[in-house]
Parts: C-alpha cells; sequence; structure tokens
C-alpha cells in the first residue's frame, strides 16, 4: 500500500510542526515585549517633554515677571529723569544768587547807593522768581538742631546763648530742588562752653522745660 508524498511526510515527521508552532509562538511573545518596550519608552518620551514644558511655561512666567518689573523701572527712571534734569542748571545759576546777596549786603552799608541796592534787589527778586518755578526752595535754618543731612558745619561756635547742636547762623544757604537736597547749608553751630559761667541758656531751657513737665 503506497501513500502521498506529503502525507508520509508528515507522519514521519510530527516534532517539526510542533516546532513550527513553537517558533510562532515565541515569535508572538517577542512582538508583545517589544510592544510593551515601545510603549514604556514612549510613556517616558511623553514624561519628559510635559516636564520639558513645565519648566519652559514657568520661564515663560519669569521673563514675563522681570519685563513688567523692567517697564516699571524705566517709567520710574524716566519720570525721576525730568524730575531732575535741570538740577546742574540750577547749580550754576546759585553761584550767581550768592553774588547778588553779597552786594545786597554791601550796598546796605552805605546811604549814597539806594537806587543800586533798589535795582539789585530787583534782580535778585526775579532771578529767585525763576529759579522757584524750576523747583528750587530755600528753608531758614537758623534756631534749628544740627542736622548732617541737610547742613554742613564750617564752624562750632561756644554760646552761653545757644543750647548745643543749634544752628546760630548761616554763611550759605542750602537749597532744594523739589524735594532733593542739592546743596547744604554752611553754618555755625553752637557748642556747650568749657568750664562754668553761672547758667547758660541750654541750662535755663532745660529748667523751663522741667517745670512745665512737672506743671
Amino acid at each position: 500500500m503506497s501513500f502521498p508524498e506529503d502525507q508520509r511526510s508528515v507522519s514521519q515527521d510530527p516534532d517539526s510542526q510542533e516546532g513550527d508552532d513553537a517558533q510562532r509562538q515565541g515569535n508572538r511573545t517577542m512582538e508583545d515585549k517589544e510592544e510593551k518596550t515601545d510603549i514604556t519608552s514612549l510613556s517616558k518620551d511623553l514624561a519628559s517633554e510635559r516636564e520639558k514644558n513645565r519648566e519652559l511655561f514657568e520661564k515663560y512666567i519669569r521673563l514675563q515677571a522681570e519685563f513688567e518689573n523692567f517697564k516699571k523701572r524705566m517709567e520710574r527712571e524716566k519720570c525721576e529723569f525730568f524730575k531732575y534734569s535741570q538740577e546742574r542748571l540750577i547749580k550754576d545759576i546759585l553761584p550767581v544768587l550768592d553774588h547778588l546777596e553779597l552786594a545786597i549786603k554791601s550796598a546796605n552799608e552805605s546811604k549814597d547807593i539806594d537806587s543800586f541796592t533798589e535795582g539789585v534787589r530787583l534782580i535778585h527778586k526775579q532771578l529767585h522768581d525763576t529759579l522757584a518755578k524750576e523747583g528750587l526752595t530755600y528753608v531758614c535754618s537758623v534756631g534749628e538742631k544740627f542736622d548732617p543731612c541737610r547742613h554742613e558745619a564750617v564752624m562750632h561756635i561756644e554760646s552761653y546763648h545757644h543750647k548745643p547742636d543749634v544752628v546760630m547762623e548761616e554763611l550759605k544757604k542750602g537749597y532744594f530742588l523739589n524735594d532733593r537736597l542739592i546743596r547744604p547749608t554752611m553754618v555755625k553751630v553752637a557748642k556747650k562752653p568749657q568750664g562754668k559761667k553761672g547758667k547758660d541758656i541750654s541750662d535755663e531751657i532745660n529748667d523751663k522745660d522741667k517745670n512745665e513737665n512737672q506743671e
């Protein structure tokens, strides 16, 4: 009895078919592993991209805040510039004002030049008014306590008639431009005398303050 060639081959090698099935199963397992590996890799890449996007967004927020602060600072500096842009001009004019004040003082010592004195006064007033329009102001310092932020002490004079550290006299006026000091006032400042000569004015004022507090 004879068999077809293919049937005879199958019957003769049954392990070969099982090997093919095992190989196909192994291929499917390998494909599944590769697919899982691809998914894991994509998940990691996605997480990495999300982290990069978060960092970029935070950087954008910081840059936006810095830019807003920069605009505000530039606007503030621009306002400061326009507010004090005439400071150099004012400083240049101040010596003229000093000379006019000296001229008025000298003219007052002579009664023969009244018209000259009046003319100088008018010039002084005109110049002073012009500077005042630009924001120049003068504050009297005589009788005030010495303030190193506004005063420049040229001399310290012993005095029985002033409290220590009180401005006795202005030697050269100080000026503000708007709210900025552009030249301190040059002053004589009182100091307590060395030794004793009865009770000086500072002691009298202190005694008066104590009596008022007791009342």
